[in-house]
């Protein structure tokens, strides 16, 4: 499938299900999707990565919303991708570390990006714009902050990271391959002493 990942979007869920209240919003989500979602199988999708995105209050002004696309580093213009459902700003700011923070379900985003074997040394890129159009299209001028995952794929694995955005404003940081997580458990790098990550075979 070329460098065209297959993305959803969804409300909060925790790792044992749905969070409550919380119904799922698919967005680019076919059957094969679905199926590579529950068995990391079949289509030829076989790698799955999902961020979570905590995101930040509302600030004084009007109400904003958060427009988060992907796309693979180097891939289509921005302009030419669809966004996923834009979602409002809470009035509160989330607290404490950003890994020991319980999401609030409407406060934040998980975004779920299913890659081809072609694509799993391909990084990723995600665009949040903060904008007061839910779908973004009114806002060319909106400030955004962009997220670079260096490796979010593994062959036959589900993923997973979590960035905390504390305050709307233009800004870009990466996610090393050390920090996409794929097992329980938060330790200070997903990387073994030998620099090969969990989701890989020890040299």
């Amino acid at each position: 499938m070329g460098r065209s990942f297959l993305v959803s979007e969804r409300a909060w869920f925790p790792l044992g299900g749905r969070g409550p209240g919380a119904p799922g919003r698919s967005f680019f989500v076919s059957q094969c999707a679905l199926l590579a979602a529950l068995a990391l199988s079949g289509c030829a999708r076989n790698a799955i990565f999902e961020l979570e995105l905590d995101l930040p209050a509302q600030p004084a002004g009007p109400a904003l919303y958060a427009v988060v696309q992907a796309r693979p580093v180097g891939g289509a213009d921005w302009d030419t991708l669809d966004a996923l459902p834009g979602v409002p700003l809470c009035a509160r700011a989330s607290e404490g570390p950003c890994d020991d923070r319980v999401l609030d379900p409407a406060c934040a985003a998980v975004l779920s990006v299913v890659a081809d074997e072609s694509e799993l040394d391909v990084p990723l890129e995600v665009r949040v714009r903060y904008c007061e159009d839910p779908s973004c299209a009114t806002d060319p001028a909106a400030p955004e902050h962009l997220i670079d995952v260096e490796r979010p794929f593994y062959r036959g694995r589900y993923t997973q990271a979590r960035v905390c955005l504390d305050d709307v404003a233009p800004g870009r940081e990466t996610l090393e391959r050390c920090e996409v997580r794929c097992r329980e458990g938060t330790v200070s790098s997903y990387c073994r002493l030998d620099g090969t990550h969990f989701c890989e075979p020890p040299n």
